[in-house]
């Protein structure tokens, strides 16, 4: 599994507009400079946030974009979804492959198919339970783990 960069780069942005903007509008021409982004690709981005209703645009002189909710309440899992980010470990963790809408030929008999789709279920709860302000103040809390990789109690 890999995160796109498309996922990446969303959450970069509205990190860097989390920290940075005080509440008055971003350009994106700022954040593309400050986080060594693509302006053009920020732009695409930014579209796709902005219809999610994670981010409005101001126009005019001294415009750009704000975050149309607090960042408390923006969610990893939101900012993936709205820039269609997919965090699919494995086709058959989707419970189709190759997005057909068919089971996997071999679900009546695979050991392993309920493990990728709980981990991806498991990662898929983590991220919408981590906002943007999490990120932000690096307040990542993930559970611990003992050194045999059970979860601690």
């Amino acid at each position: 599994m890999k995160i796109s960069t498309r996922g990446h780069y969303a959450v970069q942005a509205l990190v860097d507009m989390a920290l940075n903007s005080g509440g008055a509008p971003t350009p994106l021409s700022v954040i593309a400079e400050r986080q060594e982004l693509s302006q053009n690709y920020l732009e695409q981005l930014f579209v796709k946030l902005r219809k999610a209703g994670l981010v409005r645009s101001v126009r005019g002189p001294g415009g750009g974009y704000l975050l149309d909710r607090p960042q408390e309440l923006i969610t990893i899992g939101d900012i993936f979804s709205a820039v269609e980010e997919t965090l699919i470990i494995t086709d058959c963790a989707d419970k189709a492959s190759a997005g057909s809408g068919q089971p996997c030929a071999r679900a009546s008999e695979c050991r392993t198919q309920t493990l990728w789709a709980r981990l991806c279920q498991h990662f898929n709860e983590l991220l919408f339970a981590i906002t943007l302000d999490d990120v932000a103040q690096g307040r990542i809390d993930l559970p611990a783990t003992t050194a045999t990789g059970k979860h601690a109690l």
